[in-house]
């Protein structure tokens, strides 16, 4: 999610320099003896640090930094005009969103009080700035959004935070004129379009300021992923705005109108209510200190610093990991970052004497994909015989996933659902409803046990297959196909595209050629397969089997994917490919979309999922994974979250996280 520290994140550490003096105990030094933050705080000549020793220690504190290692920092370090994930990283760091979210990327409604919920067999506690009321009108066909702000929360310097800086934050990223990577602006809300093209519109309609300390905004319809577009920063309208031209009964927000220069020229340092305070930039390092005022509490480390590192390959972090340049660092998950970390721990493992590593879902997820017109039997996609010829299929390319997956893709994890596995939307293990996908034969029987090899696991895959085939109306004998169904194929293409051939599909598509051989089936592997053909080939409805992968997102894609009657203002970017047509499915899916109840919500989700796996069109295969790595000698890795997801991640709790 990129509102909760980006994916793309990655953190260091650096040499013997910190700020002495701050803390969150009394015994502080004058305000004046710190580097303020100035305007423009990307000059080279800023205010030097004072240097300390590395080893020091104030009060309760520990003057050692902890040092966050990002890319390349193009110094935007304004929320209004940060773009790239480093920049935006910079500004988070100082920055308090309005919306709070758990480990499965669901809203949590009631975090002023705030909430326990489970996940991973653990019951966890979730607590944010605000709380959340949704109020849906489906005869108006509108939905409000009631925040209610808690009134303890200070920025850092000390000023209150009111539903006055979380309006003009709103109208700012609804401005015409803003172009970063905030989603506000793109939600229905009633008016917006009105205040946009119309000199004489004052306000936007849908924006109402309630009490000091409660907003609501209406849009028309109802997205849950809007939850996401509301989560903005609280910025400061006193630091970025003008509170002499903010008037809300006035139609004046503390800004001109379609120019949102005067928030951003010469404010160059970001500030907010976030556990850190902004420093300065300097040769390359963003420094930052803890803010004692942090509604969650002064954060245990006091010093933290972004550290640009540039595009290093993995060995190089993590030999610069090692060496001292940094605490933490994160990378893609692959084979040669796995080994190089359990190889150096000494213990196989990611977590040992020198690193400590983290995996949580990457950006994407791996499928195999039927086109259900293409596999069918009788030409008849939608029919039991259809479904079970498509189930046998699935059976021989998901029989050992797990064993291609740890072979050629390592950092990866099996998925049993076509989606982020943590994701709410999806059953999770521990569920009652959840299941191996393609797991069981055509009596509902298991197919596998675990203390099977993977021969016997690819034998108990034919069997299983040749069940389903024959209540698809095949003839076999003796472990083969004798006679196939009228209009039935005898052959099938699988595409594999380049971009994901390399990463374990090529090598789950040629062992599934062998099985299908086997039985007596022809698979033929297109491979090097560009992406530009295969998608033209799948807009065409012409491409049978392929290897696909889709961006993980907390509530899926359900509808471009699997609707069958989409409708004209919803269709771009359609990616029905799967030629599913199910009106159970897509009234799960329409009902879905409209219901607001959590709860509800997953046993819609639980029911469409069934249903796709029915139909037997996707085979769910993995989830790409990222790396977070910390250094095992510097990082007190009892205080860090032991549960990070791309929804949650340990930046969340870095409050807490102490140096050793």
């Amino acid at each position: 999610m990129r509102h909760i520290w980006r994916k793309g994140l990655a953190l260091a550490l650096i040499l013997c320099v910190s700020v002495s003096g701050v803390g969150c105990s009394g015994n502080k030094k004058d305000q004046k003896d710190k580097p303020a933050a100035t305007e423009d705080a990307t000059s080279e000549k800023a205010t030097p640090v004072p240097k300390v020793e590395a080893g020091g220690k104030g009060k309760d504190k520990s003057d050692v930094p902890l040092v966050v290692a990002c890319n390349k920092l193009d110094k935007k370090f304004n929320p209004f005009t940060a773009e790239t994930d480093d920049d935006r990283t910079a500004v988070d760091m100082t920055q308090l969103r309005l919306l709070t979210f758990d480990r499965e990327g669901a809203v949590v409604k009631h975090a002023i009080k705030g909430e326990k919920r489970r996940f991973n067999g653990e019951t966890f506690s979730y607590e944010g700035p605000a709380n959340l009321k949704v109020k849906r009108d489906r005869e108006k066909d509108t939905t409000s959004y009631i925040i209610k702000l808690r009134k303890d929360l200070t920025f850092s310097d000390e000023t209150p935070v009111t539903i006055d800086d979380v309006i003009f934050s709103m109208y700012a990223f609804a401005d015409s004129s803003y172009q970063g990577e905030e989603t506000f602006g793109s939600l229905p809300i009633l008016g917006l379009q009105k205040y946009r093209k119309s000199a004489s519109a004052l306000d936007i309609s849908g924006i109402e300021k309630m009490t000091d300390y409660k907003v609501k905004v209406t849009v028309r319809g109802y997205d849950r992923d809007a939850y996401q577009a509301l989560n903005i920063p609280i910025c400061s309208l006193n630091f970025y705005g003008d509170r002499h031209i903010f008037n809300v009964l006035a139609g004046s927000f503390g800004f001109k109108k379609g120019d949102l220069s005067g928030l951003t020229k010469k404010k160059n340092a970001p500030f907010g209510a976030g556990a850190y305070r902004f420093i300065k930039y300097e040769k390359g390092i963003v420094y930052y200190e803890a803010n004692e005022k942090y509604y969650r509490g002064c954060p245990q480390t006091a010093f933290i610093q972004l550290k640009e590192i540039g595009n290093m390959s993995d060995v190089r972090k993590l030999e610069a990991l090692e060496n001292g340049d940094f605490d933490v660092v994160t990378m893609q998950a692959t084979n040669q970052a796995m080994d190089l970390i359990t190889d150096a721990n000494s213990s196989g493992k990611l977590t040992g004497r020198i690193y400590g590593g983290k995996l949580l879902d990457g950006d994407y997820y791996h499928y195999i994909g039927m086109n259900a017109d293409q596999v069918c039997v009788d030409n008849k996609p939608d029919s039991t015989r259809s479904k079970n010829m498509r189930k046998a299929f699935s059976i021989l390319f998901s029989c050992n996933r797990s064993n291609m997956i740890e072979l050629s893709q390592k950092g990866a994890a099996q998925i049993d659902y076509p989606a982020s596995q943590i994701s709410w939307s999806v059953p999770q293990p521990e569920d009652e409803e959840y299941k191996q996908a393609y797991s069981e034969d055509v009596d509902g029987n298991g197919i596998y046990n675990s203390n099977m090899s993977v021969e016997e696991r690819e034998a108990a895959a034919c069997k299983a297959a040749l069940g389903y085939l024959r209540k698809a109306g095949f003839k076999t004998k003796s472990g083969k196909i004798t006679a196939f169904p009228e209009n039935t194929g005898k052959k099938y293409t699988i595409y594999i595209p380049d971009d994901t051939q390399e990463q374990g599909m090529l090598t789950i598509a040629r062992n599934a050629q062998k099985l299908f051989k086997q039985i007596g089936i022809k698979l033929v592997l297109k491979e090097h397969c560009s992406l530009a053909r295969l998608t033209k080939h799948l807009k065409q409805g012409k491409a049978q089997i392929w290897c696909g992968k889709e961006e993980t997102s907390v509530s899926g894609d359900m509808y471009r994917m699997y609707h069958s009657r989409q409708k004209k203002n919803k269709t771009a970017g359609s990616r029905n490919y799967l030629h599913i047509k199910d009106s159970d499915l897509d009234e799960y899916i329409e009902e879905g979309m409209d219901t607001v109840p959590l709860k509800k919500s997953i046993d819609l989700y639980a029911q469409s999922y069934n249903k796709i796996l029915d139909w037997a069109v996707v085979v769910p295969v993995y989830q790409e994974r990222n790396l977070t790595v910390f250094s095992t000698a510097r990082v007190n890795l009892e205080t860090v979250d032991q549960n990070i997801t791309p929804y949650y991640d340990w930046t969340q709790d870095i409050q807490i996280v102490e140096m050793k």
